[in-house]
């Protein structure tokens, strides 16, 4: 923090900043691993676009210091720009690692368990399991912004809210974990894999919509707020889905001119 001296100033631009940014020079030049030695983080997100930044040693140094599973994000794509590989989080971390990436990478195996890695944790046939077995397949997921923005910008646009504020990108993003249950828990999936795409995007429009209300901002849509008013989150799901598009379409049959006269 030692370039940034408007912390305070920045508060009012990123939403709940004080939780994350503390205003303390005294860690500068310190190394990443030694970085986690002091501070003993429980997730390590990288957005560095530097290849292999997260080393064998970074991540040890992370599960040594970790009592929960350490939560890796190594965001960056391409793949050659990934801070770490899914088989590194998962091999330096004994398979303990929450792990969801930028980048795809393949199957891994460690200790005799499949780690699956890339998944977007919404496609059918992907298995979940209540307790873990020898070959059982643990979620290491590609982060996809595929979840969150179509359900922010259906109940963004579809309330004609005319901004969105850092709050209701927030609740978005809570949204989303809601809907995760303890089977994907317990494959430490980081998505939810049970709930399709069209009930993820009427949720997260929900409550996006619902966090504007609550801003204080007044929707030019008034049949939407009518809903929510009247309804409450029941109405207003029902109004969402009546909204949105359905690819449905007649069955068309060529007859040659004389059948079926």
């Amino acid at each position: 923090s030692k370039a940034r001296s408007n912390l305070a100033e920045m508060e009012d631009l990123f939403y709940d900043l004080g939780s994350f940014a503390v205003d303390d020079p005294s860690m500068e030049g310190m190394s990443l691993q030694d970085t986690i030695k002091a501070v003993k983080p429980n997730i390590l997100i990288g957005l560095s676009g530097v290849g292999g930044l997260f080393t064998d040693e970074v991540l040890t140094t992370m599960n040594e210091n970790c009592a929960t599973p350490p939560v890796i994000f190594p965001l960056s794509n391409p793949t050659s720009r990934s801070e770490c590989t899914a088989e590194q989080a998962q091999r330096c971390t004994g398979g303990r690692a929450i792990f969801a990436s930028g980048s795809p990478f393949p199957h891994c195996e460690v200790d005799g368990k499949i780690l699956s890695s890339s998944q977007c944790n919404n496609r059918s046939g992907l298995p979940f399991e209540t307790e873990l077995q020898a070959g059982d397949i643990i979620a290491s997921s590609q982060c996809n912004n595929r979840y969150i923005f179509p359900g922010l910008a259906l109940g963004a646009a579809l309330g004609q809210t005319g901004v969105v504020t850092n709050a209701m990108i927030n609740r978005a993003a809570e949204a989303l974990v809601e809907l995760i249950d303890e089977d994907d828990l317990t494959r430490r999936a980081t998505f939810p894999e049970k709930a399709d795409i069209r009930e993820i995007s009427c949720h997260l429009a929900c409550r996006t919509f619902e966090q504007a209300v609550e801003e204080g901002i007044k929707p030019a849509n008034k049949q939407m707020l009518e809903a929510y008013q009247h309804g409450g989150e029941e109405e207003l799901r029902e109004y969402i889905y009546s909204k949105m598009w359905y690819p449905d379409y007649r069955p068309l049959v060529y007859l040659p001119p004389g059948k079926g006269e």
